[in-house]
Formats: C-alpha cells, structure tokens, sequence
C-alpha cells in the first residue's frame, strides 16, 4: 500500500506507456506526488502527453534507487531488473490493480465496468453521462476517448474504472456498484475453466449494487437481491425494443421496469453498443440521473480508439481499425463489414489465447473474404508454435480457406498492401497489438507519397 496522504513521495512506474498505467500515473503526479516511470516501447505519445514525468526508455536498477514505491502489472515478470532492484532495497512494490482499489476507495460513489467484451466503451460511455450531469467523475479508463482522453481528474463523489478480470485482478478493486456486460472464455490462460471465471465475479460484484446482461448465460448466475438488469431478448429491468440501423449506427426505444423513456440514436456502428447503451442508462440510473441526460450524453458519443476507428483514405480506400482480439469481438465487428469490399488485417493477440481458442477462430476466421494474418502479438508471453499465427494460417489453409496470406513484419505487410489495396473499398485492422500502428504508419506513409 501507499500512503496517499504523503505527497513527499516518489513514486516509479514499470512499464508507463500502458494506457491503464498511464492514467494512475496522472492520478498521482495531478495529486502531487514526484512520479517517473520506464517503458522499454512506448508507441502512443498522447497517452503521456499531458504528464509531465521523467519517462526512462529502456528498465533499469538505477530507474528504481531513489523511489519510496514502485507500481507494476501482472505482466511484469519477476526477474525485470527494476523489480528485482525494488525487492533488493526493500522498497515497497505494489501492483498497478492494489493501487488502484486504494484509490477507488476514496471515492463516496465507485463505479467499475467490468466483463469480457465492451468495458472501455461501457466506461466512456457511463462517463460522457456522468459529465452531462455535471458530476465531475474521475475516470479511469483503458483506452483513448475523444473527449476524456485516459483519465479525468474529477471531484471525491463519483469514481468510473474499466475493472479486467486478467489473474484476478478485480478482486482487488472493490466497488459499489458494479457493472458486468458479459462472461465469456478469455484470459484462460489465468482460469482452470469457465466455471473459475464465473466464480471470480461472483466474487468480485457480491457487495455492490450490480447491474448485468439478461441476455448473457454466464452473468444471469450472479444475480443476488441488489441487481438490476439490462437485455434486449430476455425480459429484463431495463429493455431496448424498436431496434434499426440509422446508418451511423443503431436507434432502439429504451424502456426501464416497462416504462418507455424515449427513443436514443447512437452515432457508434456495432449491434453490441445497443447493449452497451443500455447498460449505461441502467447503471446511471441507481443515482438518479434523469433519461434527459443520458439521451444527449449517448447521442453525443463518438466512441474511443480502435473501435470502429475511420484512420483515414487514401486513394478512394479507406481505413479503419477495431480492437477484436477475441474471436466473438470479431463476429460482432464484421457484422458492420461483411458485405462491404473489404479487406481484413487480423493480428492474433498473445499465443495462449490463440491456442486455447485456436476452434473459436478458425470458425469466425473462415467466414471473413479477403483476409490477411499479421504474425502474433505476443504481449508477455514466450513463443508457443501451437498458438502462434502462422499455426492459425496453416489450419486455415487445411479447412479450405483460399483468400488468405501470412505476413510475417510490417515490410512485408507494406508491400502487400501496395499491391492490392486499391481492389477495396475499405481496409480493416484488426487487433489488440502494435496492428494499429502499423495502420497509422502505413496511411502516414501513404499519404506522403
């Protein structure tokens, strides 16, 4: 633990570039602590850009020597050199998701968006109304918004944060009330089976007021006498009906406990935003904000970065990006593509995850015209041929898929691109690794010529 009371205090952060870290970093250094931190590849300058730190670029003991405390993730191994450095000198080591429950718990009001598929957007989304309600939250969120950036350092009454299931780490940040959009198979690499990762938000949401999926199997078993409940199929507290496409994306008459409310147009594509809308207007709800407010907050919301993100055009193609990493997040996002001129860039995200699903993708994969598979993400983990991309390719290849290549680097990507990409209308990336920068890189490229 840190002592948030002691502004004296320096504290360094491994790995800083992560948007997650980051925005505790801002917490911190906007609260009035000294704060450095190390980050051996930071790729998105605007995640830092308003955080006036000592930022190292490679770890190193000597980043470590003169800190009170060091934050960390569950990604960081335990032999990084700052770690090892921190245990040595016996300076307090406290991990990223400890710190931010510490934090959280300071707040009169917290609410966390949690789940397996559509948290960043959830959170932004609760946050937009929040802010039109003029509640001044301080947010915490995983991704980019247009408007809140990463972080919002708002008044002590209202705290949102994107809250991740990854090894548990939720069960260090309780709240009062939460929110879970869905249960599904990811992070099995942390998880025995489905049956742990159910457990774990029971667990986790027990306490709080709780909001959930009525349409979602896995979330209906955590239903205890504090829950609200959101759906569109099955009957639920808080139901869309009337729903239709506007062309910039889905409209649906909100009803709570049967009332009507009114009808919200969002500006985000995605079937699933329709979920994510509703969540949001039932959330909101249990602190009485007024459907006023929530209407004008959704219809104003542009979405965040790397869902459904135009990048830009290029020779009459344009570009897009979206972070389906999951295969069911892919299903959902080609929803909006599929009878487009489209080609589609998947990047896989880690070896185990595309291991353990290594089923799941094929069958979502094989659907998809026009493909092209960017060698894996690997993240923290250590190359597992079983579960890497050029496996996945190979598999592909057996089931019978013929639009489709394996690009191994961002040249060869590059080259490939030049050569095709004006038989499309649209391309699109996919996935949650260093695939967006090399969209941007390419398009940047591009356009110079």
């Amino acid at each position: 633990m840190i002592d948030l009371s002691d502004k004296n205090k320096k504290i360094h952060f491994i790995g800083i570039g992560g948007v997650s870290m980051s925005a505790i970093a801002k917490h911190l250094k906007n609260s009035g602590f000294t704060v450095t931190g190390s980050d051996i590849s930071i790729q998105n300058d605007s995640f830092l850009s308003d955080l006036d730190v000592k930022i190292y670029n490679k770890h190193d003991e000597e980043n470590v020597k003169n800190c009170d405390a060091v934050v960390y993730t569950s990604a960081i191994s335990e032999d990084n050199e700052e770690y090892k450095k921190a245990q040595e000198m016996e300076i307090p080591l406290i991990k990223r998701s400890v710190l931010l429950g510490q934090i959280i718990s300071g707040y009169k009001n917290s609410i966390g968006v949690c789940g397996s598929h559509g948290k960043t957007t959830a959170t932004a989304m609760i946050s937009h109304v929040l802010i039109e309600a003029n509640k001044c939250p301080t947010v915490f969120l995983g991704g980019l918004d247009k408007k809140i950036d990463n972080y919002i350092d708002g008044k002590k009454d209202f705290i949102v944060a994107e809250i991740c299931e990854y090894k548990k780490n939720l069960l260090d940040m309780p709240v009062k009330s939460a929110l879970v959009l869905n249960i599904d198979n990811d992070h099995m690499d942390c998880y025995k089976d489905i049956d742990q990762v159910i457990e774990t938000f029971r667990e986790y949401t027990k306490d709080s007021i709780l909001v959930i999926n009525a349409d979602d199997k896995n979330s209906q078993s955590l239903y205890h006498a504090s829950t609200l409940t959101f759906g569109i199929n099955k009957r639920a507290h808080f139901m869309a009906k009337k729903i239709v496409f506007n062309g910039l994306g889905y409209s649906f008459t909100a009803y709570a406990y049967g009332k009507k409310l009114g009808r919200v147009n969002l500006k985000v594509m995605g079937y699933h935003n329709v979920y994510n809308a509703l969540a949001t207007i039932a959330l909101t709800s249990i602190y009485n904000i007024e459907f006023f407010y929530q209407k004008k907050a959704l219809e104003n919301f542009k979405g965040v970065s790397r869902r459904y993100e135009f990048l830009g055009e290029v020779n009459d193609t344009e570009y897009y990006a979206d972070y389906a990493h999951h295969p069911k997040e892919i299903t959902a996002t080609m929803t909006s593509f599929d009878k487009e001129n489209c080609l589609s860039i998947f990047q896989p995200h880690t070896y185990s995850r595309t291991k353990l699903l290594m089923q799941d993708f094929l069958d979502c994969l094989i659907k998809i015209k026009n493909l092209m598979i960017v060698d894996t993400y690997s993240a923290r983990e250590s190359f597992d041929e079983e579960g890497s991309a050029k496996r996945l390719y190979e598999n592909l290849i057996k089931k019978g898929k013929k639009d489709l290549c394996f690009i191994c680097d961002y040249e060869s990507l590059k080259l490939k691109l030049d050569l095709e990409n004006d038989k499309f209308d649209k391309v699109l990336f996919l996935g949650a690794g260093d695939i967006y920068d090399m969209a941007k890189k390419y398009l940047k490229e591009s356009k110079k010529k």
